[in-house]
C-alpha cells in the first residue's frame, strides 16, 4: 500500500484513515482529496481540493505509483436538493471507477452502508454480506444512493475480477469526531419516537474501528463485501434513556407525514421521511465475515461507543442504563 489515492479526505472517517496511515510502516504517501480540507496534519498527505465529479481528477494521482484507492467522497447529511447528492453520491462514484480503471488500480476499497440492505419488516436479524441489496427507495436518499452504488460495484466486480475490490458497510458510525444528523438526532428531538410501538436493536461502531478496519483491508487484501459494527445492541429507547429522553409510541400513518413535514419545513428533524423506516425495522449487521477472514475484532463495543460520543458532544448521560 506505498502510495493510497483517499477520496473524501475532509471527512471525519477520512480523517481518522489518515491518521492511521500516518502511523503505518506500510504506507509512504497519502493523496488525498476533497472540496474541504482536513484539519489533521500528516507528513504522508498531499492534499488537491477537487470535486470527485472532476474527470481532471486524474491528473492527480497519474504516475503517481497508486495501487490502493480508498473512496470516501459522500454527502451523508440530507440535502433537499435530490439532484445534486445523487450526482456526488452515484455519479460522482462512477468517476472514481472510471479513474480506477484507467489508472490500473490494483485495490479499490468503497465506503457503502449498512442501510444499503434496506430497512424492510422481513429482514432477517443479522444481516450477512451475501443477503442481496433490496434498493431502498429515494425517500432516504443516502441509503438509496448506497443501493445504487451497489449494483455499480457488482458490475464493476464482474467487468474487472483482476481488481481487488472491497465493499464496506457499516453500521451507524459515532465517535468524537463525527458531526452530522445521526449524531444530533438524540439532540434535536423533544421526544424520541417508538414508530407503531417498534423499539428496534440498533449497532453503532466507533469511528476508530472503521478507520481500522480499512487499514487491514489495505494490508490483508481479502477480497469482497465486509459488514462493521461494535459488539452487542442497544434499542432505540435505550439511547433515549441514556441521554434522559423520554419516548413516545407514534402511529406509523401519524408519523410519516409527520415527518415528512418537518423535513420540509427544515423543523427537528434533518432527514426525509424513508428514516422511519430505519426506526421501525431491524438492519442489524452480522460481522463474522471480518473476524473470521482478516481477524478483526472492534475495541468498542455499541454502548461504549454511545458513551464516548454523548461525552464527546456534551450530552448528559443518565446513569443507571445499560446495553441489551
Amino acid at each position: 500500500m506505498r502510495t493510497v489515492a483517499l477520496t473524501g479526505a475532509g471527512g471525519y472517517l477520512g480523517q481518522r484513515l489518515i491518521d492511521h496511515l500516518e502511523r503505518h510502516d506500510g504506507c509512504a504517501r497519502v493523496l488525498g482529496t476533497d472540496r474541504r480540507e482536513p484539519e489533521i496534519r500528516a507528513e504522508k498527505l498531499r492534499f488537491l481540493r477537487k470535486d470527485i465529479r472532476d474527470p481532471s481528477l486524474i491528473e492527480f494521482w497519474r504516475d503517481q505509483g497508486v495501487r490502493t484507492l480508498v473512496h470516501l467522497a459522500f454527502i451523508v447529511d440530507p440535502i433537499h436538493d435530490e439532484k445534486e447528492m445523487h450526482d456526488i453520491n452515484v455519479n460522482g462514484t462512477l468517476n472514481v471507477l472510471r479513474i480506477c480503471k484507467q489508472l490500473g488500480v490494483r485495490h479499490v476499497i468503497v465506503a457503502s452502508s449498512g442501510t444499503a440492505y434496506g430497512a424492510w419488516p422481513d429482514n432477517p436479524v443479522p444481516l450477512r454480506e451475501d443477503h442481496p441489496i433490496r434498493l431502498f427507495p429515494p425517500t432516504l436518499s443516502y441509503a438509496h444512493h448506497k443501493g445504487l452504488n451497489e449494483a455499480h460495484f457488482a458490475d464493476f466486480m464482474k467487468k474487472h475480477p483482476e481488481i481487488v475490490f472491497n465493499v464496506v458497510r457499516p453500521c451507524i458510525v459515532y465517535g468524537p469526531n463525527v458531526n452530522n444528523y445521526l449524531s444530533r438526532f438524540l439532540k434535536t428531538l423533544p421526544v424520541v419516537p417508538l414508530v407503531d410501538g417498534k423499539d428496534p436493536p440498533l449497532q453503532l461502531v466507533h469511528e476508530d474501528d472503521v478507520a481500522r478496519l480499512f487499514t487491514l483491508l489495505m494490508e490483508r487484501k481479502a477480497p469482497g463485501p465486509f459488514n462493521v459494527a461494535g459488539k452487542g445492541v442497544l434499542r432505540l429507547s435505550e439511547l433515549a434513556a441514556m441521554v434522559g429522553k423520554k419516548t413516545v409510541r407514534v402511529p406509523g400513518p401519524l408519523m410519516v407525514p409527520l415527518a415528512r413535514l418537518l423535513w420540509k419545513l427544515d423543523l427537528l428533524l434533518e432527514a426525509p421521511a424513508g428514516l422511519i423506516d430505519y426506526m421501525r425495522y431491524p438492519w442489524v449487521l452480522h460481522t463474522g465475515r471480518a473476524r473470521d477472514l482478516l481477524g478483526f475484532e472492534p475495541r468498542y463495543s455499541t454502548e461504549e461507543t454511545a458513551r464516548i460520543m454523548f461525552e464527546t458532544h456534551g450530552f448528559k448521560i443518565a446513569s443507571g442504563t445499560s446495553a441489551s
